[in-house]
């Protein structure tokens, strides 16, 4: 903001000039009441003179002709007030503090009022002369009484009937322009102008300064082609004309899961009305009342800067039924112009609510298609794209990653600066890194997250099984050319997201396929344990369901449900509620997994609990069989680290083919027999892997036969 003008300050001086003649006219009643300005100790007593002149009210007016001399001081500065305004209408200059009166609709008393509540923050004389007036030193901020005394008639009963000027729901209350400087009531209250409108008649106006570090204040661009290029905001489907928003003056709500959309299309919107932007940002989790308490100043602002007023985060004052809570309905209507709020979900006003036929306009904002992400992220990386990262590996990043604009933004600057600090040129593991770090990471407080590091070398399954895994891991990397590009994501019914079954015995490696297929993926990896989901009491499981897949919405991950086999029956007779209610359970799972948009995996135990008609929802079912002799052997070759020292007589054929144990087994057996073989010899020797086998099966608590651990 400029400073202001030569003219804005003279017409500023010349109302402080009115001001000061009626102060002083004030100042001689009461030192002819018999008041001594000179006493330090005034208002700290009162003598018997002071309370009879109190009493009978004698000294509150001044002789005659001295009155008459402060009427015509008084006259004399409120036609040069008028005067100057004359001057600033025919230069076309706008006077500050005309026009708040003119904004706020504010009368003269109203206007004066603010004024005298103002002079403070000009002059800290005049926090003594009000001092003095109020016969209290410590009071350096007109009351309310005292406002009356200065701008009201004379008459002690009559200035009550102004007491309403300084209520809650009038002008300068309602638009926070004067703010309570105590916590006195009636009479007694205190108030001072806001500091932000202070500033803005001073020609000092910054947004953070006024409202908080919630608020910033976006100035239109001088460049004509940003204003040109802007318009395109209104060939959205939903957003309404230039026309129509001066004319009809909405709330026009923009909603949908990436902010960063939505602030764009706001900031286009100021650009295209040519108006700054005034953005307030409500934080996630915070109360509304804190919320409300922010928005009237905001709104205030909004009037006096003539901004477009952009709430972000506006979820925060919408109901558990979609409904736009009642005082933010009133405070964003006070704004008098359109009004834009950016929010996760769509809002409505309540049927019963004050009002409920005001103009109000839903905007959607869907989440950005793979290739618009993958537009995005070629977009801000640009010169740092070289021979290693190509359009494929973009397209597969876009489809692993379901980020919102402003992460792909945070994302891909921290991947740059990451190969930068490292001097070297930028890599694909960089970009799924830091796509990775910038996914939404509240899941980790309701499931285990795992770090992948397996490969498909370190899964032995049959040739069959093998072949699904990688159809699975091809599905989720082609979803969006196969769903978006082809179009079939139109065609289907369910979600994009991929949902698996694996059952199988403990230990045949379900947990680790999906480990595998994270790191193959480059995804993030998550274990729930639905033994500590499932609830006994109705309806619980699928709240505790609900709000874990909520997190993982943005999170990019893959869900792996471990333990199914206690939401899992096979569906029979109902007999009570809760036998209908397990099924409903079991829906509401596989329901929210067709409809996640990223990678859910079941693990069971019995494939046989499972209900044929729940089956038909998955994409794939597959069985993690216990493995026999020749896959044991494998198991056994695989998991033996070349850098192990062994025996060379260690028998690999004889373990697999004496014990009959799965992958899960047939590690611990290792672990066990190398930390033994570490404490008393350093090979991990025949006897080693035979000390192993007998503490598995112990803890297993199967039956030992004492010759299987003979040579």
């Amino acid at each position: 903001m400029t400073q202001t003008s030569d003219l804005q300050r003279h017409y500023l001086h010349t109302v402080l000039s009115w001001l000061d003649t009626r102060l002083e006219q004030e100042v001689r009643r009461w030192q002819a009441a018999g008041e001594n300005p000179a006493d330090r100790f005034r208002g700290l007593y009162i003598t018997n003179d002071q309370a009879l002149a109190l009493a009978a009210r004698r000294g509150s007016e001044l002789p005659t002709a001295e009155e008459a001399e402060f009427a015509r001081l008084r006259q004399d500065a409120l036609e040069q007030i008028q005067n100057l305004e004359s001057q600033a209408q025919a230069e076309g200059l706008e006077l500050r503090l005309k026009s708040l009166q003119q904004t706020f609709g504010l009368d003269d008393f109203a206007w004066w009022a603010f004024i005298v509540c103002m002079a403070p923050a000009l002059d800290l004389r005049y926090e003594r002369i009000y001092g003095y007036l109020q016969d209290d030193v410590t009071r350096s901020l007109p009351s309310v009484d005292l406002l009356l005394h200065l701008l009201a008639p004379p008459d002690r009963l009559a200035r009550l009937d102004y007491l309403h000027y300084f209520e809650r729901h009038a002008s300068l209350q309602q638009y926070r322009l004067l703010q309570p400087a105590d916590q006195h009531s009636g009479l007694r209250q205190s108030f001072r102008a806001a500091p932000g409108v202070v500033d803005w008649l001073l020609g000092a106006y910054a947004a953070p300064a006024a409202l908080g570090d919630w608020a910033e204040l976006i100035l239109p661009p001088e460049d004509e082609s940003e204003q040109e290029a802007a318009a395109a905001i209104f060939e959205r489907d939903a957003m309404p004309s230039p026309r129509i928003l001066d004319a009809v003056k909405p709330i026009l709500c923009l909603h949908g899961d990436d902010p960063m959309q939505q602030e764009l299309a706001a900031r286009q919107l100021a650009i295209a009305l040519d108006a700054p932007l005034l953005k307030v940002k409500f934080l996630p989790g915070e109360e509304a009342a804190s919320a409300l308490e922010k928005l009237a100043p905001a709104v205030r602002d909004a009037r006096m800067l003539e901004a477009l007023l952009y709430v972000q985060g506006a979820e925060i004052l919408i109901n558990n039924d979609g409904a736009l809570l009642p005082d933010a309905f009133e405070t964003l209507r006070l704004v008098g112009e359109s009004v834009l709020l950016g929010s996760r979900i769509p809002c409505k006003l309540a049927g019963d609510m004050p009002g409920n036929d005001y103009p109000l306009m839903l905007v959607p904002f869907e989440t950005l298609s793979a290739a618009e992400r993958a537009d995005l992220w070629a977009t801000m990386l640009d010169d740092a794209i070289n021979e290693s990262i190509t359009e494929a590996d973009l397209r597969v990043l876009a489809g692993q990653f379901a980020l919102s604009s402003g992460q792909i933004i945070a994302a891909a600057s921290s991947a740059m600066s990451q190969a930068l600090q490292q001097s070297r040129p930028l890599q694909s593991a960089d970009l799924f890194a830091a796509a990775r770090f910038h996914s939404g990471h509240h899941l980790a407080e309701l499931a285990h997250k795992i770090e992948p590091r397996y490969s498909w070398d370190d899964l032995v399954l049959p040739e069959t099984q093998m072949e699904m895994l990688r159809e699975l891991v091809n599905m989720v990397q082609v979803r969006p050319l196969v769903l978006d590009e082809w179009g079939l994501g139109r065609k289907l019914t369910a979600g994009a997201g991929v949902s698996a079954l694996f059952s199988g015995p403990p230990g045949t490696g379900k947990t680790l396929a999906a480990q595998i297929m994270a790191h193959q993926l480059g995804i993030d990896l998550y274990r729930i344990d639905l033994s500590t989901v499932v609830s006994k009491y109705i309806g619980e499981t699928e709240k505790n369901l609900e709000h874990i897949f909520s997190e993982a919405s943005q999170s990019n991950a893959i869900l792996f449900f471990d333990e199914a086999d206690t939401i899992f029956g096979k569906r029979s007779e109902v007999k009570d509620a809760h036998d209908r209610y397990a099924n409903i359970e079991v829906g509401y799972l596989l329901q929210r997994m067709e409809s996640y948009s990223g990678v859910s995996i079941l693990a069971t135990n019995l494939r046989a609990n499972l209900d044929d008609a729940f089956t038909r929802r998955l994409q794939f079912i597959i069985n993690f069989p216990f493995p026999d002799e020749q896959y044991r052997l494998k198991i056994w070759q695989v998991l033996m680290p070349p850098n192990m020292p062994r025996a060379e007589d260690l028998d690999l054929h004889l373990m697999a083919n004496r014990f009959k144990l799965a992958g899960g087994s047939i590690r611990n057996i290792l672990v066990s027999a190398a930390f033994l073989a570490a404490s008393n010899g350093g090979k991990v020797e025949m006897p080693h892997l035979l000390h192993g086998a007998r503490r598995e099966l112990q803890k297993m608590g199967k039956l030992l036969t004492e010759s299987d651990f003979f040579l």
